[in-house]
Formats: C-alpha cells, structure tokens, sequence
C-alpha cells in the first residue's frame, strides 16, 4: 500500500484526470480484486503511476523533478541521517538551472520535510519525486543492510517494469549497463524516456539475469550476443505478453532490448491510421480487384507493418486464401495463413511455394531483391493481389527502385495498382497542446502565404505543453503522414516508357505528397510544427522548384 494513496487519488480528481463516478465505480472493483485502488485506477484508466505523482505536482502548484536530468547535491545528501532517507524516501537535489529543491514524493510528509530542512536549509522549495525514482539515487546513502532489507527483487522489478511499459504503451523496453549501474529506458511513441532511476548493480545485473532465464538464454554467457524470446503471464485472466529479447556484450556490461509485439486488432483499422478518407477509399478499391500489386513504402519503424495489418483485417478471410511471408510475424491475423521467413526458407522462396497452395492474397514483409521482386510481380499477373513494403522515400521512388534492381518496367507498370508512403509523428495531447498564431517562418514552411481565400490569417499551429495525462512530454500517441501514388492506364505508359521519377510525379493524375497530408495535421491542431518540419520543408522545396 502506498503511504499517500488517498493524496495522489485526490490529486487526480483536483486536476481531472478522472471524475468522482468513476473512483466510486472502481473502488467497488478494487474491494473484490483487493487491490490498492491506486493499482486498480492505473490498469483501467491506463494511467501509469507518474501521472498520478505529476497531477500531485500540478495540485500542489510544485515542480516534477525529473531526475534523469536533475543531480543529487552529494554533499547535503551525505549530510541526511540514513533513517530519514529510507522512511521518509526524499533527496536535495539541483535541477538544471541548479536550483536546490528537497524532491519528496509525499508533500504532506511535514515532519520528515521540516527535519530534512533544518540541514539543507530552511525554506528549501519543495519539488515532487516518484518513490522508483528517488529509491535508487538515496540508496547509497544508506547502509548495506538496510538497502538489503528493502531493495526490490529482480523478480518483483521486472514485473514492475513490464507493467509500467505496457501502461506507457512502450513499444521497447531497454537495460543497459552503464558505469554505475544499470539504466532503464522505455521507447514511447518513437523517444526513449527514462523510468525510474539508475539501478544498483547488483540490482541491475539481477534484473538481466532474470529477463535472460525467461527468454531461453545461456546466462553463463555474456560475451556474445543472444536472441530469445518470452511470454510473460501477470495472471489475473491478462493476456501474456510476448517479447522479442536481444542481449550484446558492452563495456560495463551486457545491455538488452526489448521489443513488445503487441496486436490490437480493434484499433487497427484503415480508418484508425489517420489516412486522409480520400486515399482510404481509393485504396479499398485497390484491395478489391483480383490481381495485382500494392506496395507500401517508409523507413524503418514508419508504420509499414500497421498499414499491411489493417489492409489485411479489411480482406474477408472466410471466403479468401490469404498467405503473409514475414520476418518477423508482429501480429496473428485470424484466419490468415502467417510464415516466418529467416533461415532455411527465404520471401522468394516462400512466395514460390505459396503459388502452389491456391492463394487469392499474398503478402511478403519486404522486397529486398530482384528474386523476391520477380516472383511478387508475377503473382501478380497471374491472378493474385500481392501487398509487400519498399524502403524508399516516397511513391514514385518505389516505382524506380523496382526498375534500378533489375525488374522490367513494363512488369511494373502492368501490375501496379499503387505505392502509399508513410511516416510517424507523435500526436499533440489534446488536453494541454495550446493553440498560436503561426511565426512569419512557420507561414512560409505551411505555404499560408500563398493563400487566397481570406482566412489564411486565421490559421492556428498547436504546440506541446505537457501535463499528467502525457506524463508532461505535451504528447500522446502517434499518428501517420501518408502520400500515395495510384497508377493509371496513362501512367503505366510512362513508366513502361522509363520516366523518372519527377516525371511520374509530374504525369500522375491520383498523387498525393505527403508533405500535403503533414500540412493538413499541423493545421488541424493533431501534430506540431517541430514534428513535421522535415515533411513541410519538403513541400516548400517542391513549390520552389515548381
């Protein structure tokens, strides 16, 4: 049980995190499940336990230490009787400015504050402090026994851990020995964030251990890099969670990722993605014609996968043979026949067999070569709708990456329905992104300059705040930027012609820059500036060329 619960709880309904309906509704459920009713709001509401220690910053007028940045004042600290650090968790620390403020994570706690003041200083302004995130900073502070006698396990940490990430709706989940200890990092919406403080060593290389022990790895070896996996049951009728493990060798020590495959095919819809209706329709036609190809194109970690997924939930698998080539298989797609590619088979060589299995749909993870490009394009005249990514830059590219590793260019243009290009930004947090005018620079980046309508005055760009239900990033989620390409009898001219790629641009009647998509978010309060820079400044060169 935590000391201040009922704080923190009060903190949340203070600021609106939650309504008194539904602390009340789950109170009952937290009665019958006996659990805290802190742990009970956090699963439900999906709220990890920073955003209820940032609401308790934000009620209490105080400001969050974020102690990745900030530093322990190591000579006051040393000053502090061990006992007061442990009962009542609260360190002096310097915030970048290198203010002093005593970090606490319980504001009411007055006897402990007023005795720690009394050292570093009468008057010392408050800042608050997660418990996780304090305990390791004090630990060693305190003496060895009592470390010992309070100190998570690795079996309790990890379980912590996985949970936070899950609740932070953490994509990776990354320990990494550092000189000191072992740090932890958990990539949300595309940015590692910290969580928690630096682990002890011990502590940390525990954590490993375990984590390794339940991926089916040798532990006695840390001088070479291992793969594993794991499903890991929190019990309580949750689904497990199942992890991709990776561990390398480094410096102070080994250091492991994490990756967590999640699926949510609920959410995962074409009309989820934040593709503009228009390319949505468009591409739904696609998907219905019997034969021929459409491809998706991005970086790596753009969303590719996603887009696939969700194409292949619009498909009807009852009444369709449909067959994906992957490395990895990310998602499990009822009703759909998923192979794992690596090692004794690869995509060409799958796609070879999937010919002989009577297959309406095909989907191949990735065209990486000419032989794997060859065998998708001739499914795709001989009466199969093939789905597959490119790594290139936007649509018309993909058509001339085809051609630069060897397929014909009449192949392409036959067989191509169209190319959607993609990339990721994080989403504004709709509860404290605040609107401005744009700056003279910004109207320039967004093209309102060159508006005629008379309302490009009014246009408003959206910035990043940062409150509890963000955890204070001033985001929340991410969202896709899509451009695509659709191919037309006149346009399967060109191509078959070898025009490049300005050229198909220019001969395209259905295309759609993703500049243009990232213009419109921006405008629409669902992204910033700063997030979609890259894309916009790509559109102000393509009207600087036009």
């Amino acid at each position: 049980m935590i000391q201040n619960e009922a704080a923190l709880i009060n903190a949340g309904l203070q600021i609106g995190l939650y309504d008194r309906e539904t602390v009340n509704r789950l109170r009952g459920l937290a009665r019958v499940s006996r659990q805290p009713l802190i742990d009970t709001l956090s699963r439900e509401l999906g709220l990890p336990r920073t955003a209820f220690y940032l609401a308790l910053a934000e009620a209490h007028v105080l400001p969050y230490a974020r102690l990745d940045r900030w530093s322990v004042d190591t000579a006051l600290a040393g000053r502090l009787p061990p006992s007061l650090l442990k009962r009542h968790l609260m360190a002096p620390v310097r915030d970048e400015a290198r203010t002093l403020h005593l970090a606490v994570n319980d504001p009411s706690d007055q006897a402990g504050i007023e005795t720690a003041r009394r050292i570093v200083g009468a008057g010392t302004p408050l800042a608050i402090a997660e418990p996780d995130a304090l305990a390791p900073l004090i630990a060693q502070y305190v003496a060895a026994e009592a470390r010992d006698a309070s100190a998570e396990d690795a079996v309790a940490l990890f379980d912590r851990l996985v949970r936070e990430a899950l609740l932070r709706r953490a994509s990776d989940l990354h320990f990494e020995s550092v000189k000191d200890g072992v740090r932890v990092r958990l990539r949300v919406d595309g940015r590692l964030q910290p969580c928690g403080g630096l682990l002890p060593k011990a502590l940390g290389d525990g954590l490993i251990s375990r984590v390794k022990v339940l991926s089916g790895m040798d532990i006695a070896e840390s001088r070479a890099p291992q793969d594993g996996g794991l499903n890991y049951s929190f019990g309580e009728g949750i689904d497990p969670v199942e992890m991709r493990v990776a561990s390398i060798p480094a410096k102070f020590g080994e250091r492991l990722t994490l990756r967590v495959m999640k699926s949510d095919p609920g959410r995962q819809t074409l009309d989820s993605l934040g593709m503009p209706p228009r390319m949505v329709e468009r591409l739904r036609e696609a998907l219905a014609h019997p034969h021929g190809i459409v491809l998706v194109t991005g970086p790596t970690g753009s969303g590719k996968s996603t887009t696939l997924y969700s194409a292949l939930r619009e498909l009807d698998a009852g009444s369709l043979n449909i067959l994906t080539a992957e490395d990895p298989i990310e998602q499990i797609v009822p009703g759909v026949t998923q192979v794992q590619v690596g090692g004794k088979i690869g995509f060409a060589g799958a796609l070879r067999s999937f010919l002989r299995h009577d297959p309406d749909v095909i989907l191949v993870g990735e065209i990486r070569d000419l032989d794997t490009a060859d065998v998708a394009l001739k499914a795709a005249t001989t009466g199969h709708m093939v789905l597959s990514t490119l790594h290139t830059n936007n649509s018309p590219s993909a058509i001339t990456r085809l051609a630069d590793i060897g397929c014909e260019r009449f192949m392409i243009g036959a067989t191509l329905h169209g190319v959607i290009a993609q990339r990721l930004v994080r989403m504004l947090c709709t509860h404290c992104r605040e609107a401005r005018p744009p700056t003279p620079a910004e109207r320039t980046l967004l093209g309102l300059e060159d508006e005629r309508d008379g309302d490009a005055g009014e246009a408003r760009v959206h910035e990043p705040r940062g409150c509890a239900r963000c955890l204070g990033t001033g985001y929340r989620g991410r969202i896709g930027l899509f451009g695509a390409l659709w191919v037309d009898p006149g346009l399967t001219e060109r191509i078959a012609a070898g025009a490049n790629e300005h050229e198909l641009a220019q001969a395209a009647r259905d295309y759609w820059r993703l500049a243009e998509d990232a213009r419109a978010k921006v405008l629409a309060g669902q992204t910033s500036v700063d997030e979609a820079r890259p894309y916009l400044r790509l559109m102000a060169r393509g009207a600087a060329q036009a």
